[in-house]
Parts: C-alpha cells; structure tokens; sequence
C-alpha cells in the first residue's frame, strides 16, 4: 500500500468523525516514530503532588469454571478519577493544553507510560471523545485523549520481528522459525499466536494453530477496520467452540503485510475480553 493510498484511509476515518493529528498514517492525535524499546514509568505527579490510588481488579476466570482459561488476564482500573491509565498507542499520545486536538501539544508521552488521571472531559460537538487531565513533571496541566490508553497495566512483548504491548505478565515463546505464542506467566493457554515470514511465501489464509479446531468449524462474527501500529488492516472476528470442553470464544484473525513481509496473528479470547484486541494491535510495531 502506498504513503497515499494510507493518507485517503486516514481521511475516511477523519471524514466520519475522529480527530485529525500530527501524522499523515494516524487519523488521530498520535505523535511518530517515537521509541518502543523497553518499559517506561511516569514522572508524573496528581494535582496534590502524590501517586494516583485506587483499587485494581484482576480479571480471571471464576475458579469454578468448567472451561479453560481464555480471559484475558488484566488488573483494571476502576472507572472512576483520580485513577491510572496506560499509554497504547505505538507511536505515543500527545499532550495538548486544552481537551482538544486543536490545543497547543505541551510534550509527547511515550508508549507504555503510566498516567495518573486527575479529571475527564467529553467534548460537548458531539464527537463522544473523552480526555483525561494529568499533571506534568514542570507542573503544568494537560490533557490527551482517552482512546490511547489502557485501565490495565501493559508492558512490552516482542518476537524477532514484533513489538507488541500486551497485558502484564504475558510474554513470546517461540515454537518454530517465524512462529510465537504469548502465554500468561508461561501457562499452558494462548493469547495471542504470530506467523511471520517473506511476503511471497505467504499462504492464502492464516495456518489454524495445533489445539484449535478446523477452520470449516469457525463461525464468521464480524469484520472491523484496525491500525496494526501504523499500518491499516482487517481484524476478522470468528467464534470458535474450543477442542475437548466444547467451550466458546473468539478468534481474532489480522494479517499485516509491509513491503517484504507478513504476520498472521491469531488472538484466541473470551468475548468479554474482545474489546482489548484493537488496543493491543494499535500499540504493535512490526519491522
């Protein structure tokens, strides 16, 4: 896909009602090119010059379950302020003055960054876009928007050739040359499965992973639009009756493609889980 035909996608996104920012690949108010290497802790501080509070609750399988564990296991936030949040986007969030995109950028705060949320805002033009207030290490107040971060911890996972945000404590186990899996404290079920290899080497679909069912077994849910990092693609969303308990959950199918090669992921969740999908892939960078 060209730089061009990138820019009119993310004109589509704008047309319908996102903002637009900094970046011609980012329909929103992303910064670029900022580094994903390693974990950041915020320099921030709350309006009364202390670390935000509040509870966490770790979301897992109710222990009387019969089905394997396919939630994602998360400590969220409470919805409430002050509480913390976490940076997904891979190319950062901006900071902007005022709960708008058109606001002075007062710095760029990097993936992975936790935040200590003072207040929140929806803008009144009826765009439904919350922003989150936080205070800066100089003491400023700012503001960034709500879809770049997480309620739940995050922290970087990689393959040779992927970067990508996960929920604490999961992490890549490589399988075979171009193949991971991203385990819960290496526990015995999968997140997240990544194929990688040269891009005229790719097959026509994603192989199925051992333990999954045949795909003539997947029942088509939806199709949605997602940014892999920068790049657009398709997040195929299918349900699937897991191998031996007959349990169900969803698989998220999304293929990337750069010049010279591609990436199959296969995220295999519970449906209550499902939404965190497009902030993890938002938050990928693959070479």
């Amino acid at each position: 896909m060209t730089k061009l035909e990138l820019a009119a996608w993310g004109l589509v996104i704008a047309v319908l009602g996102t903002e637009v920012g900094l970046a011609v690949f980012r329909p929103w108010d992303h910064h670029v090119a900022l580094s994903l290497s390693g974990s950041h802790t915020s320099s921030l501080v709350s309006a009364n010059g202390s670390p935000s509070p509040g509870a966490t609750t770790l979301v897992t399988p109710s222990s009387a379950g019969k089905c394997p564990d396919v939630v994602v296991h998360r400590f969220e936030q409470p919805n409430t302020i002050p509480r913390s949040a976490w940076v997904h986007a891979s190319d950062g969030v901006n900071v902007r003055a005022a709960p708008t995109a058109s606001a002075t950028r007062l710095t760029t705060l990097p993936t992975g960054m936790q935040l200590n949320l003072q207040a929140d805002q929806t803008n009144p033009n009826g765009d439904g876009i919350t922003w989150y207030q936080i205070r800066l290490s100089d003491g400023r107040d700012g503001w960034l928007s709500s879809r770049y971060t997480t309620n739940y911890p995050i922290s970087l996972a990689s393959t040779d050739s992927l970067k990508i945000w996960l929920p604490v404590g999961y992490q890549f186990q490589s399988v075979a040359p171009g193949k991971a899996e991203a385990h819960y404290k290496s526990g015995p079920v999968t997140l997240l499965y990544v194929e990688s290899g040269v891009k005229d080497q790719a097959p026509t679909e994603a192989t199925v992973p051992t333990g999954l069912p045949p795909r003539a077994m997947w029942t088509a849910r939806s199709v949605e639009q997602v940014l892999v990092g920068d790049l657009p693609a398709t997040d195929r969303v299918l349900g699937i009756r897991l191998a031996g308990s007959g349990c169900p959950a969803l698989v998220h199918e999304v293929r990337v493609t750069t010049a010279t090669r591609y990436y199959d992921l296969i995220f295999v969740l519970d449906e209550s889980s499902s939404s965190v999908v497009a902030q993890l892939l938002d938050s990928a960078i693959v070479q």
